[in-house]
């Protein structure tokens, strides 16, 4: 990362305002940014042109994943597959953030690999860290067990697991391991991890804002990009947003049309 880089941080702040726009609907302001971004291409430094390439694609998966949600909403299928297809469909703004990264000829990113922070200093620690993962996950499907009826459900079990896997494979995916790298290529790590969560909580917020759900998803970014940059790994933050989804699950404040 190279010091001093106003025009990063102009283009992750970008980022932030083109997002908040794109989820409130505010098409017409949204499209004109974008439209002078692409112009603006031209005067950009190297590492600051493939961001902007980034949001672009960004935006663009996003829009035909729209189209293509409204399509399948169209299709007489059944409401859960309808979620998981939902849920698939944000591979198309991944792939396409994968397609321009690959075309500056860079890594798509550097946090798809095995953990390697503090946790590794002794392996006795590692082994006790996987341990404490491996019960917390047991804990958590053990107490939706136990929140079933008294005949074990195992379709709604095998139901769960599958959307909480994609989507929380798929969400740290985009989040923490393409986003965040590359941003942290054009700014600090903090500031990287500030932009990211900020965007974070704003996509969530796409279907409906409440300024409570906001904040929690933004404190959920934040701890999920903390993990990831002393990690060097997704895998702890993807473990710990499916553990999240699957606590949701059980408080009621996560409905699937099962």
């Amino acid at each position: 990362m190279k010091k001093n880089n106003k025009q990063g941080y102009y283009l992750s702040i970008l980022f932030i305002v083109l997002l908040y726009l794109f989820t409130r609907s505010f098409y017409t302001p949204f499209f004109l940014i974008l439209l002078s971004l692409m112009l603006y291409l031209a005067f950009l430094k190297e590492e600051n042109r493939l961001v902007a390439w980034m949001i672009i694609s960004f935006f663009g998966g996003n829009l035909i994943l729209f189209y293509l949600d409204k399509f399948i909403d169209g299709i007489q299928i059944d409401p859960f597959h309808r979620v998981i297809f939902h849920q698939l469909l944000f591979i198309i703004p991944i792939l396409s953030i994968c397609y321009v990264i690959n075309r500056f000829n860079k890594k798509i990113s550097l946090f798809f690999r095995r953990p390697e922070t503090w946790i590794q200093r002794s392996l006795a620690l590692k082994r006790k860290y996987v341990y404490i993962i491996v019960l917390l996950i047991f804990i958590s499907f053990l107490s939706v067990v136990m929140t079933l009826e008294a005949t074990f459900n195992f379709h709604l079990v095998i139901s769960l697991s599958l959307f909480v896997f994609i989507h929380a494979v798929l969400q740290e995916i985009m989040w923490r391991g393409i986003l965040l790298t590359q941003f942290m290529m054009i700014a600090n790590e903090t500031s990287a991890i500030l932009f990211t969560s900020l965007a974070f909580a704003l996509n969530t917020t796409i279907f409906g804002f409440t300024l409570v759900v906001f904040i929690l998803y933004f404190i959920f970014g934040l701890l999920l990009g903390f993990i990831t940059s002393k990690c060097k790994s997704i895998l702890p933050s993807t473990i710990a947003h499916a553990l999240v989804l699957i606590l949701l699950f059980i408080k009621g404040f996560l409905q699937l049309p099962i």
